[in-house]
């Protein structure tokens, strides 16, 4: 098994693991952001662990293929590194690395992957998701950008 495919079923278990956990013991969250919050104190680093243990593996498997991929995955980590949104300062930094983690993701996934049917049911999705989902359609849209990384670079391996 080569780096690119233990980095996709790191990151494939970090991401089942933690979004299992999350929605069986506190339900389903605003966004996964918000999970942070729903977490006890002492399990609070989860957060940042499941952010890290998803984004360094995607900038292993992914910085090959495009810049754009390690882009997203340090977007991602930095959201991991500023969890708590509540504070003015995080809030910033998670806000402008999130977005970045989607944006740099989606590029990679057009530019680096040649997937723009992957962008498109993004795009396409995230607006069925925006008029079905009232109060957590941001958690539905965060995890259809997960499932688009882990696509593109599955699909890189076959």
């Amino acid at each position: 098994m080569g780096a690119i495919t233990i980095s996709l079923i790191i990151m494939i278990s970090v991401f089942i693991s933690y979004i299992s956990f999350i929605w069986s013991k506190y339900g389903i969250q605003t966004s996964i952001s918000q999970s942070y919050y729903a977490l006890p104190q002492n399990l609070r680093p989860l957060f940042t662990l499941f952010c890290w243990g998803f984004a360094i593996p995607a900038m292993i498997a992914g910085s090959g293929v495009s810049v754009f991929m390690f882009l997203a995955g340090a977007g991602i980590a930095f959201v991991g590194a500023a969890a708590q949104i509540k504070l003015s300062l995080d809030y910033k930094v998670h806000m402008v690395a999130a977005i970045s983690g989607v944006i740099f993701s989606q590029l990679a996934i057009f530019f680096g992957y040649h997937l723009w049917y992957v962008n498109l049911a993004f795009i396409l999705l995230g607006i069925i998701i925006l008029f079905l989902s009232k109060k957590n359609y941001l958690w539905w849209i965060e995890l259809v950008a997960f499932g688009s990384i882990c696509y593109a670079i599955a699909s890189n391996i076959l």
